[in-house]
């Protein structure tokens, strides 16, 4: 198994969702087809891939990025898309933040501790 494509880079991230059995059944609906508007803003800022894993209440993404990312110009072309703030404020109607997330923040990066490929 080889790890990401020459020039990629990926990210792995995680956030909590609120204990509550129907928020999260909907929330999961929700990511069953995305708006395509959101779909298409992560495309064209670079964004190859994008896993999002769940347990229990704790959720896991992994982002997959193309050499040419830029996660501050993203950022900004994200904050001045009106779409896009409507879907993460709907989001954050299901989301929690972690019990290690900064103030303010939401999805934090994981750091990671291993790799079988640097064994």
């Amino acid at each position: 198994m080889n790890g990401p494509a020459a020039g990629r880079r990926r990210f792995c991230q995680a956030l909590d969702l609120i204990d509550s059995p129907a928020l999260i059944e909907e929330y999961q609906r929700h990511h069953r087809r995305i708006w395509p508007a959101i779909a298409d803003h992560l495309r064209r800022h670079g964004i190859l891939e994008m896993e999002i894993y769940r347990l229990g209440t704790r959720l896991f993404m992994i982002v997959e990025v193309g050499a040419d990312f830029d996660a501050a110009r993203f950022d900004a072309a994200s904050l001045n898309h009106p779409e896009v703030q409507r879907w993460e404020a709907l989001m954050w109607q299901y989301q929690a933040a972690t019990p290690w997330t900064p103030q303010g923040e939401k999805w934090v990066v994981m750091e990671r501790i291993f790799s079988l490929q640097q064994q």
